[in-house]
């Protein structure tokens, strides 16, 4: 498997701590998953070839300049393929500009954005099983992009994360 290299938009620490609920009801029912464990919550905001990291992290600095922490709030839940079981964002103003403010400063742009939150991944039987669990306990969800990352995966290596200023 190729390593590749992605900037995740981070969710704040209360955010991520309202999102550990569905991770325990979850693991509280016997499901483990296949989603990469370990790292925050995020809206991937694009996928580079690991030649990118240097540039990546030159953005990371210049997006520190620019950017602010932003209101995220989020819709409900959404299913790809039946195997991914995610949050679906309500799309605003500033993400879309951190977005193309991203894709726009650095020269690989074959990023398409798809915002979402995974939750769990695995099998469809098993996702469906989970999913009138997790949507009973569910609640709205209003946060904060309050961190911008670059990951290695895989294996899972964070290169740089900055904090956004309020």
């Amino acid at each position: 498997m190729n390593k590749k290299l992605y900037i995740l938009a981070e969710l704040d620490d209360d955010t991520q701590n309202v999102i550990k609920k569905y991770e325990k009801i979850i693991f509280d029912n016997g499901f483990v998953g296949d989603q990469t464990k370990d790292i925050p919550y995020h809206i991937t905001m694009g996928e580079y070839p690991i030649e990118c990291e240097n540039d990546l992290k030159d953005l990371l600095d210049k997006i520190n300049l620019e950017y602010k922490e932003f209101n995220i709030s989020y819709s409900g839940f959404g299913l790809f393929k039946l195997n991914v079981l995610y949050l679906n964002p309500c799309m605003n103003i500033k993400l879309i500009e951190l977005y193309n403010y991203i894709n726009k400063i650095n020269s690989y742009k074959d990023n398409d954005l798809s915002a979402h939150t995974t939750i769990y991944i695995d099998e469809p039987e098993n996702v469906i099983k989970i999913l009138p669990k997790i949507v009973e306990n569910s609640e709205k969800i209003n946060g904060k992009i309050k961190y911008i990352s670059i990951y290695e995966f895989f294996p899972k290596r964070l290169i740089k994360r900055i904090e956004l200023k309020e």
